[in-house]
């Protein structure tokens, strides 16, 4: 006993850390982990399909299993997510979360010894890792989320990379990518590298999950999913049309570069050609850094972590839970034979990102709500400094401003003919309307359930009108274009079609919008 005392005594604070929050936990609302427990539920019952993806539905779904107080989005999660949960529908929702959390930190731990153990890194900068890493510990341990789980599958296969054992770290990436997707950006080292074994492994066996799936959820859910949950969550439409709280280059541009008579009036710019080229630009870019970095680099643990860091990069979301997978560019910057000055600044930089309190960037005026993520792009650069003589920037540049010029010459604005009714910003799930006396009520939902409000809107008559494949027509005319999902489109005095949409927001997120035919 003193001996396993003696050896493992610096993973103590990050034991009662997490042990805090594990208590924390408890009494904490179920938040995220309703999203993987009731959509488990749910297809343990047999109601799981493509509706699960609307979060009125979904809410209401859970509403009626009475539960209260939950508000929560199943999209942009796969439908193996759902399968992989299903254990846990054996006991209640409470309980699962806490026997969930508990897996969590054991695999947090037992992967944080793992990844020391093997690069022969000195245990005293575990000692760190409850200080650099302690919001993403909490918050991950409070909302119930995946990460720590994720931090193990991707901790475990690049391990079985480094041993060369090619199917072992296939069955690890492939769950990995099964659950969160991103993880297929790590495929690209296989192909950089050449390297056909850990590529075809991960390719089959991750095929072999997706039919494994298939036999619980059917195809119908995850064809929804491909076609139209993977599209508006690539393109950073989750909730609502701009959300500093992601701290994403591709929520900067937009913030920047794209105007919405609600969400963002004050736009610097609105050119919304110019972001969608940026945002191309600035991904291929990466990628071709990555090509010089892989192809002229033997250190996989770099290579990882910069794959680790261009994940976060090219998200159009982000989060601080996330931010747990950054441990793999912490144990490589002290493992590398930089200066001491250099892992310094790079730890204390960080631990800003890890750390800073994001609601006092939030309140400042853009661009200055946006400073974590400058020290999150500032950390980056400083990541590639030790790989800065390896790359051809002549050629990184070159290919990154070829592609966006063709974008802005050939590409035309895909902006719908529709505009938001009000300057009145609405709840952020409106799901149903009505128009009487003069008075447009419109019923949303919430973590408190359904709701209802009233405006003034004079209407002397209405008719509704047919929606034709996702399309409002009126008088034989197609008049939307957009693959927005669209609801009870009405005309309104022969002038106006107002109509629920979820355009530029997450699927589901209704809004009310309208066009204007005279």
């Amino acid at each position: 006993m003193k001996q396993f005392i003696l050896k493992y005594h610096l993973y103590g604070l990050l034991l009662l850390l997490c042990l805090f929050y594990l208590y924390k936990a408890t009494a904490f609302p179920i938040h995220d982990f309703a999203n993987y427990y009731f959509g488990a539920q749910f297809l343990a019952d047999g109601s799981f399909n493509s509706i699960i993806y609307f979060p009125y539905e979904f809410n209401k779904a859970i509403s009626n299993l009475g539960f209260q107080n939950i508000f929560v989005s199943y999209a942009p999660n796969t439908p193996f997510l759902a399968v992989f949960f299903l254990p846990f529908t054996l006991i209640s929702v409470g309980k699962a979360k806490l026997v969930f959390n508990c897996i969590s930190v054991i695999l947090l731990i037992f992967s944080c010894y793992r990844l020391l153990h093997f690069y022969k890194i000195d245990r005293k900068y575990i000692t760190l890792v409850p200080i650099l890493f302690f919001v993403p510990i909490k918050n991950n341990l409070l909302f119930g989320q995946v990460y720590f789980l994720l931090f193990f599958l991707l901790s475990e296969g690049l391990i079985a990379y480094e041993k060369e054992q090619f199917k072992k770290m296939a069955l690890y990436l492939s769950f990995a990518i099964l659950l969160k997707v991103f993880p297929i950006l790590f495929l690209l080292i296989f192909v950089f590298k050449r390297q056909l074994k850990p590529l075809l492994y991960t390719l089959g066996i991750s095929f072999l999950l997706f039919n494994i799936s298939l036999l619980f959820t059917g195809f119908e859910v995850w064809h929804f999913w491909l076609n139209s949950v993977l599209s508006k969550a690539s393109n950073g439409e989750i909730a609502t049309a701009f959300v500093d709280n992601y701290q994403s280059v591709f929520m900067f541009l937009k913030r920047l570069l794209v105007s919405d008579s609600v969400e963002n009036p004050n736009a610097f710019f609105d050119y919304p050609i110019l972001f969608s080229s940026l945002v191309l630009g600035f991904k291929i870019g990466l990628v071709i850094i990555g090509y010089y970095i892989n192809r002229k680099n033997s250190n996989n643990l770099l290579i990882f972590s910069y794959w680790v860091i261009v994940s976060f990069l090219i998200s159009p979301y982000g989060s601080t839970y996330g931010f747990i997978l950054l441990f793999f560019a912490l144990i490589s910057i002290v493992k590398s034979s930089v200066s001491y000055i250099y892992k310094s600044f790079f730890i204390f930089l960080l631990f800003l990102i890890n750390n800073s309190p994001l609601p006092y960037f939030i309140e400042n005026k853009f661009p200055l709500s946006y400073l974590r993520l400058l020290v999150l792009v500032f950390m980056f650069i400083c990541f590639l400094f030790q790989f800065f003589k390896t790359i051809n920037w002549k050629i990184v540049i070159s290919i990154s401003i070829l592609p966006i010029a063709l974008f802005l010459i050939f590409k035309e604005s895909n902006r719908t003919q529709s505009e938001p009714i009000s300057k009145e910003n609405f709840p952020i799930l409106v799901y149903d309307y009505e128009i009487s006396d003069n008075n447009l009520t419109y019923l949303y939902w919430n973590e408190n359930g359904e709701n209802s409000s009233s405006i003034s809107y004079k209407s002397e008559e209405s008719q509704e009108l047919q929606i034709k494949d996702n399309q409002i027509y009126y008088n034989n005319k197609q008049l939307t274009f957009d693959k927005s999902n669209k609801l009870k489109p009405t005309l309104i005095d022969h002038k106006t079609i107002l109509f629920l949409s979820d355009y530029d927001r997450g699927i589901g997120f209704y809004t009310l919008r309208k066009i204007n035919i005279n």
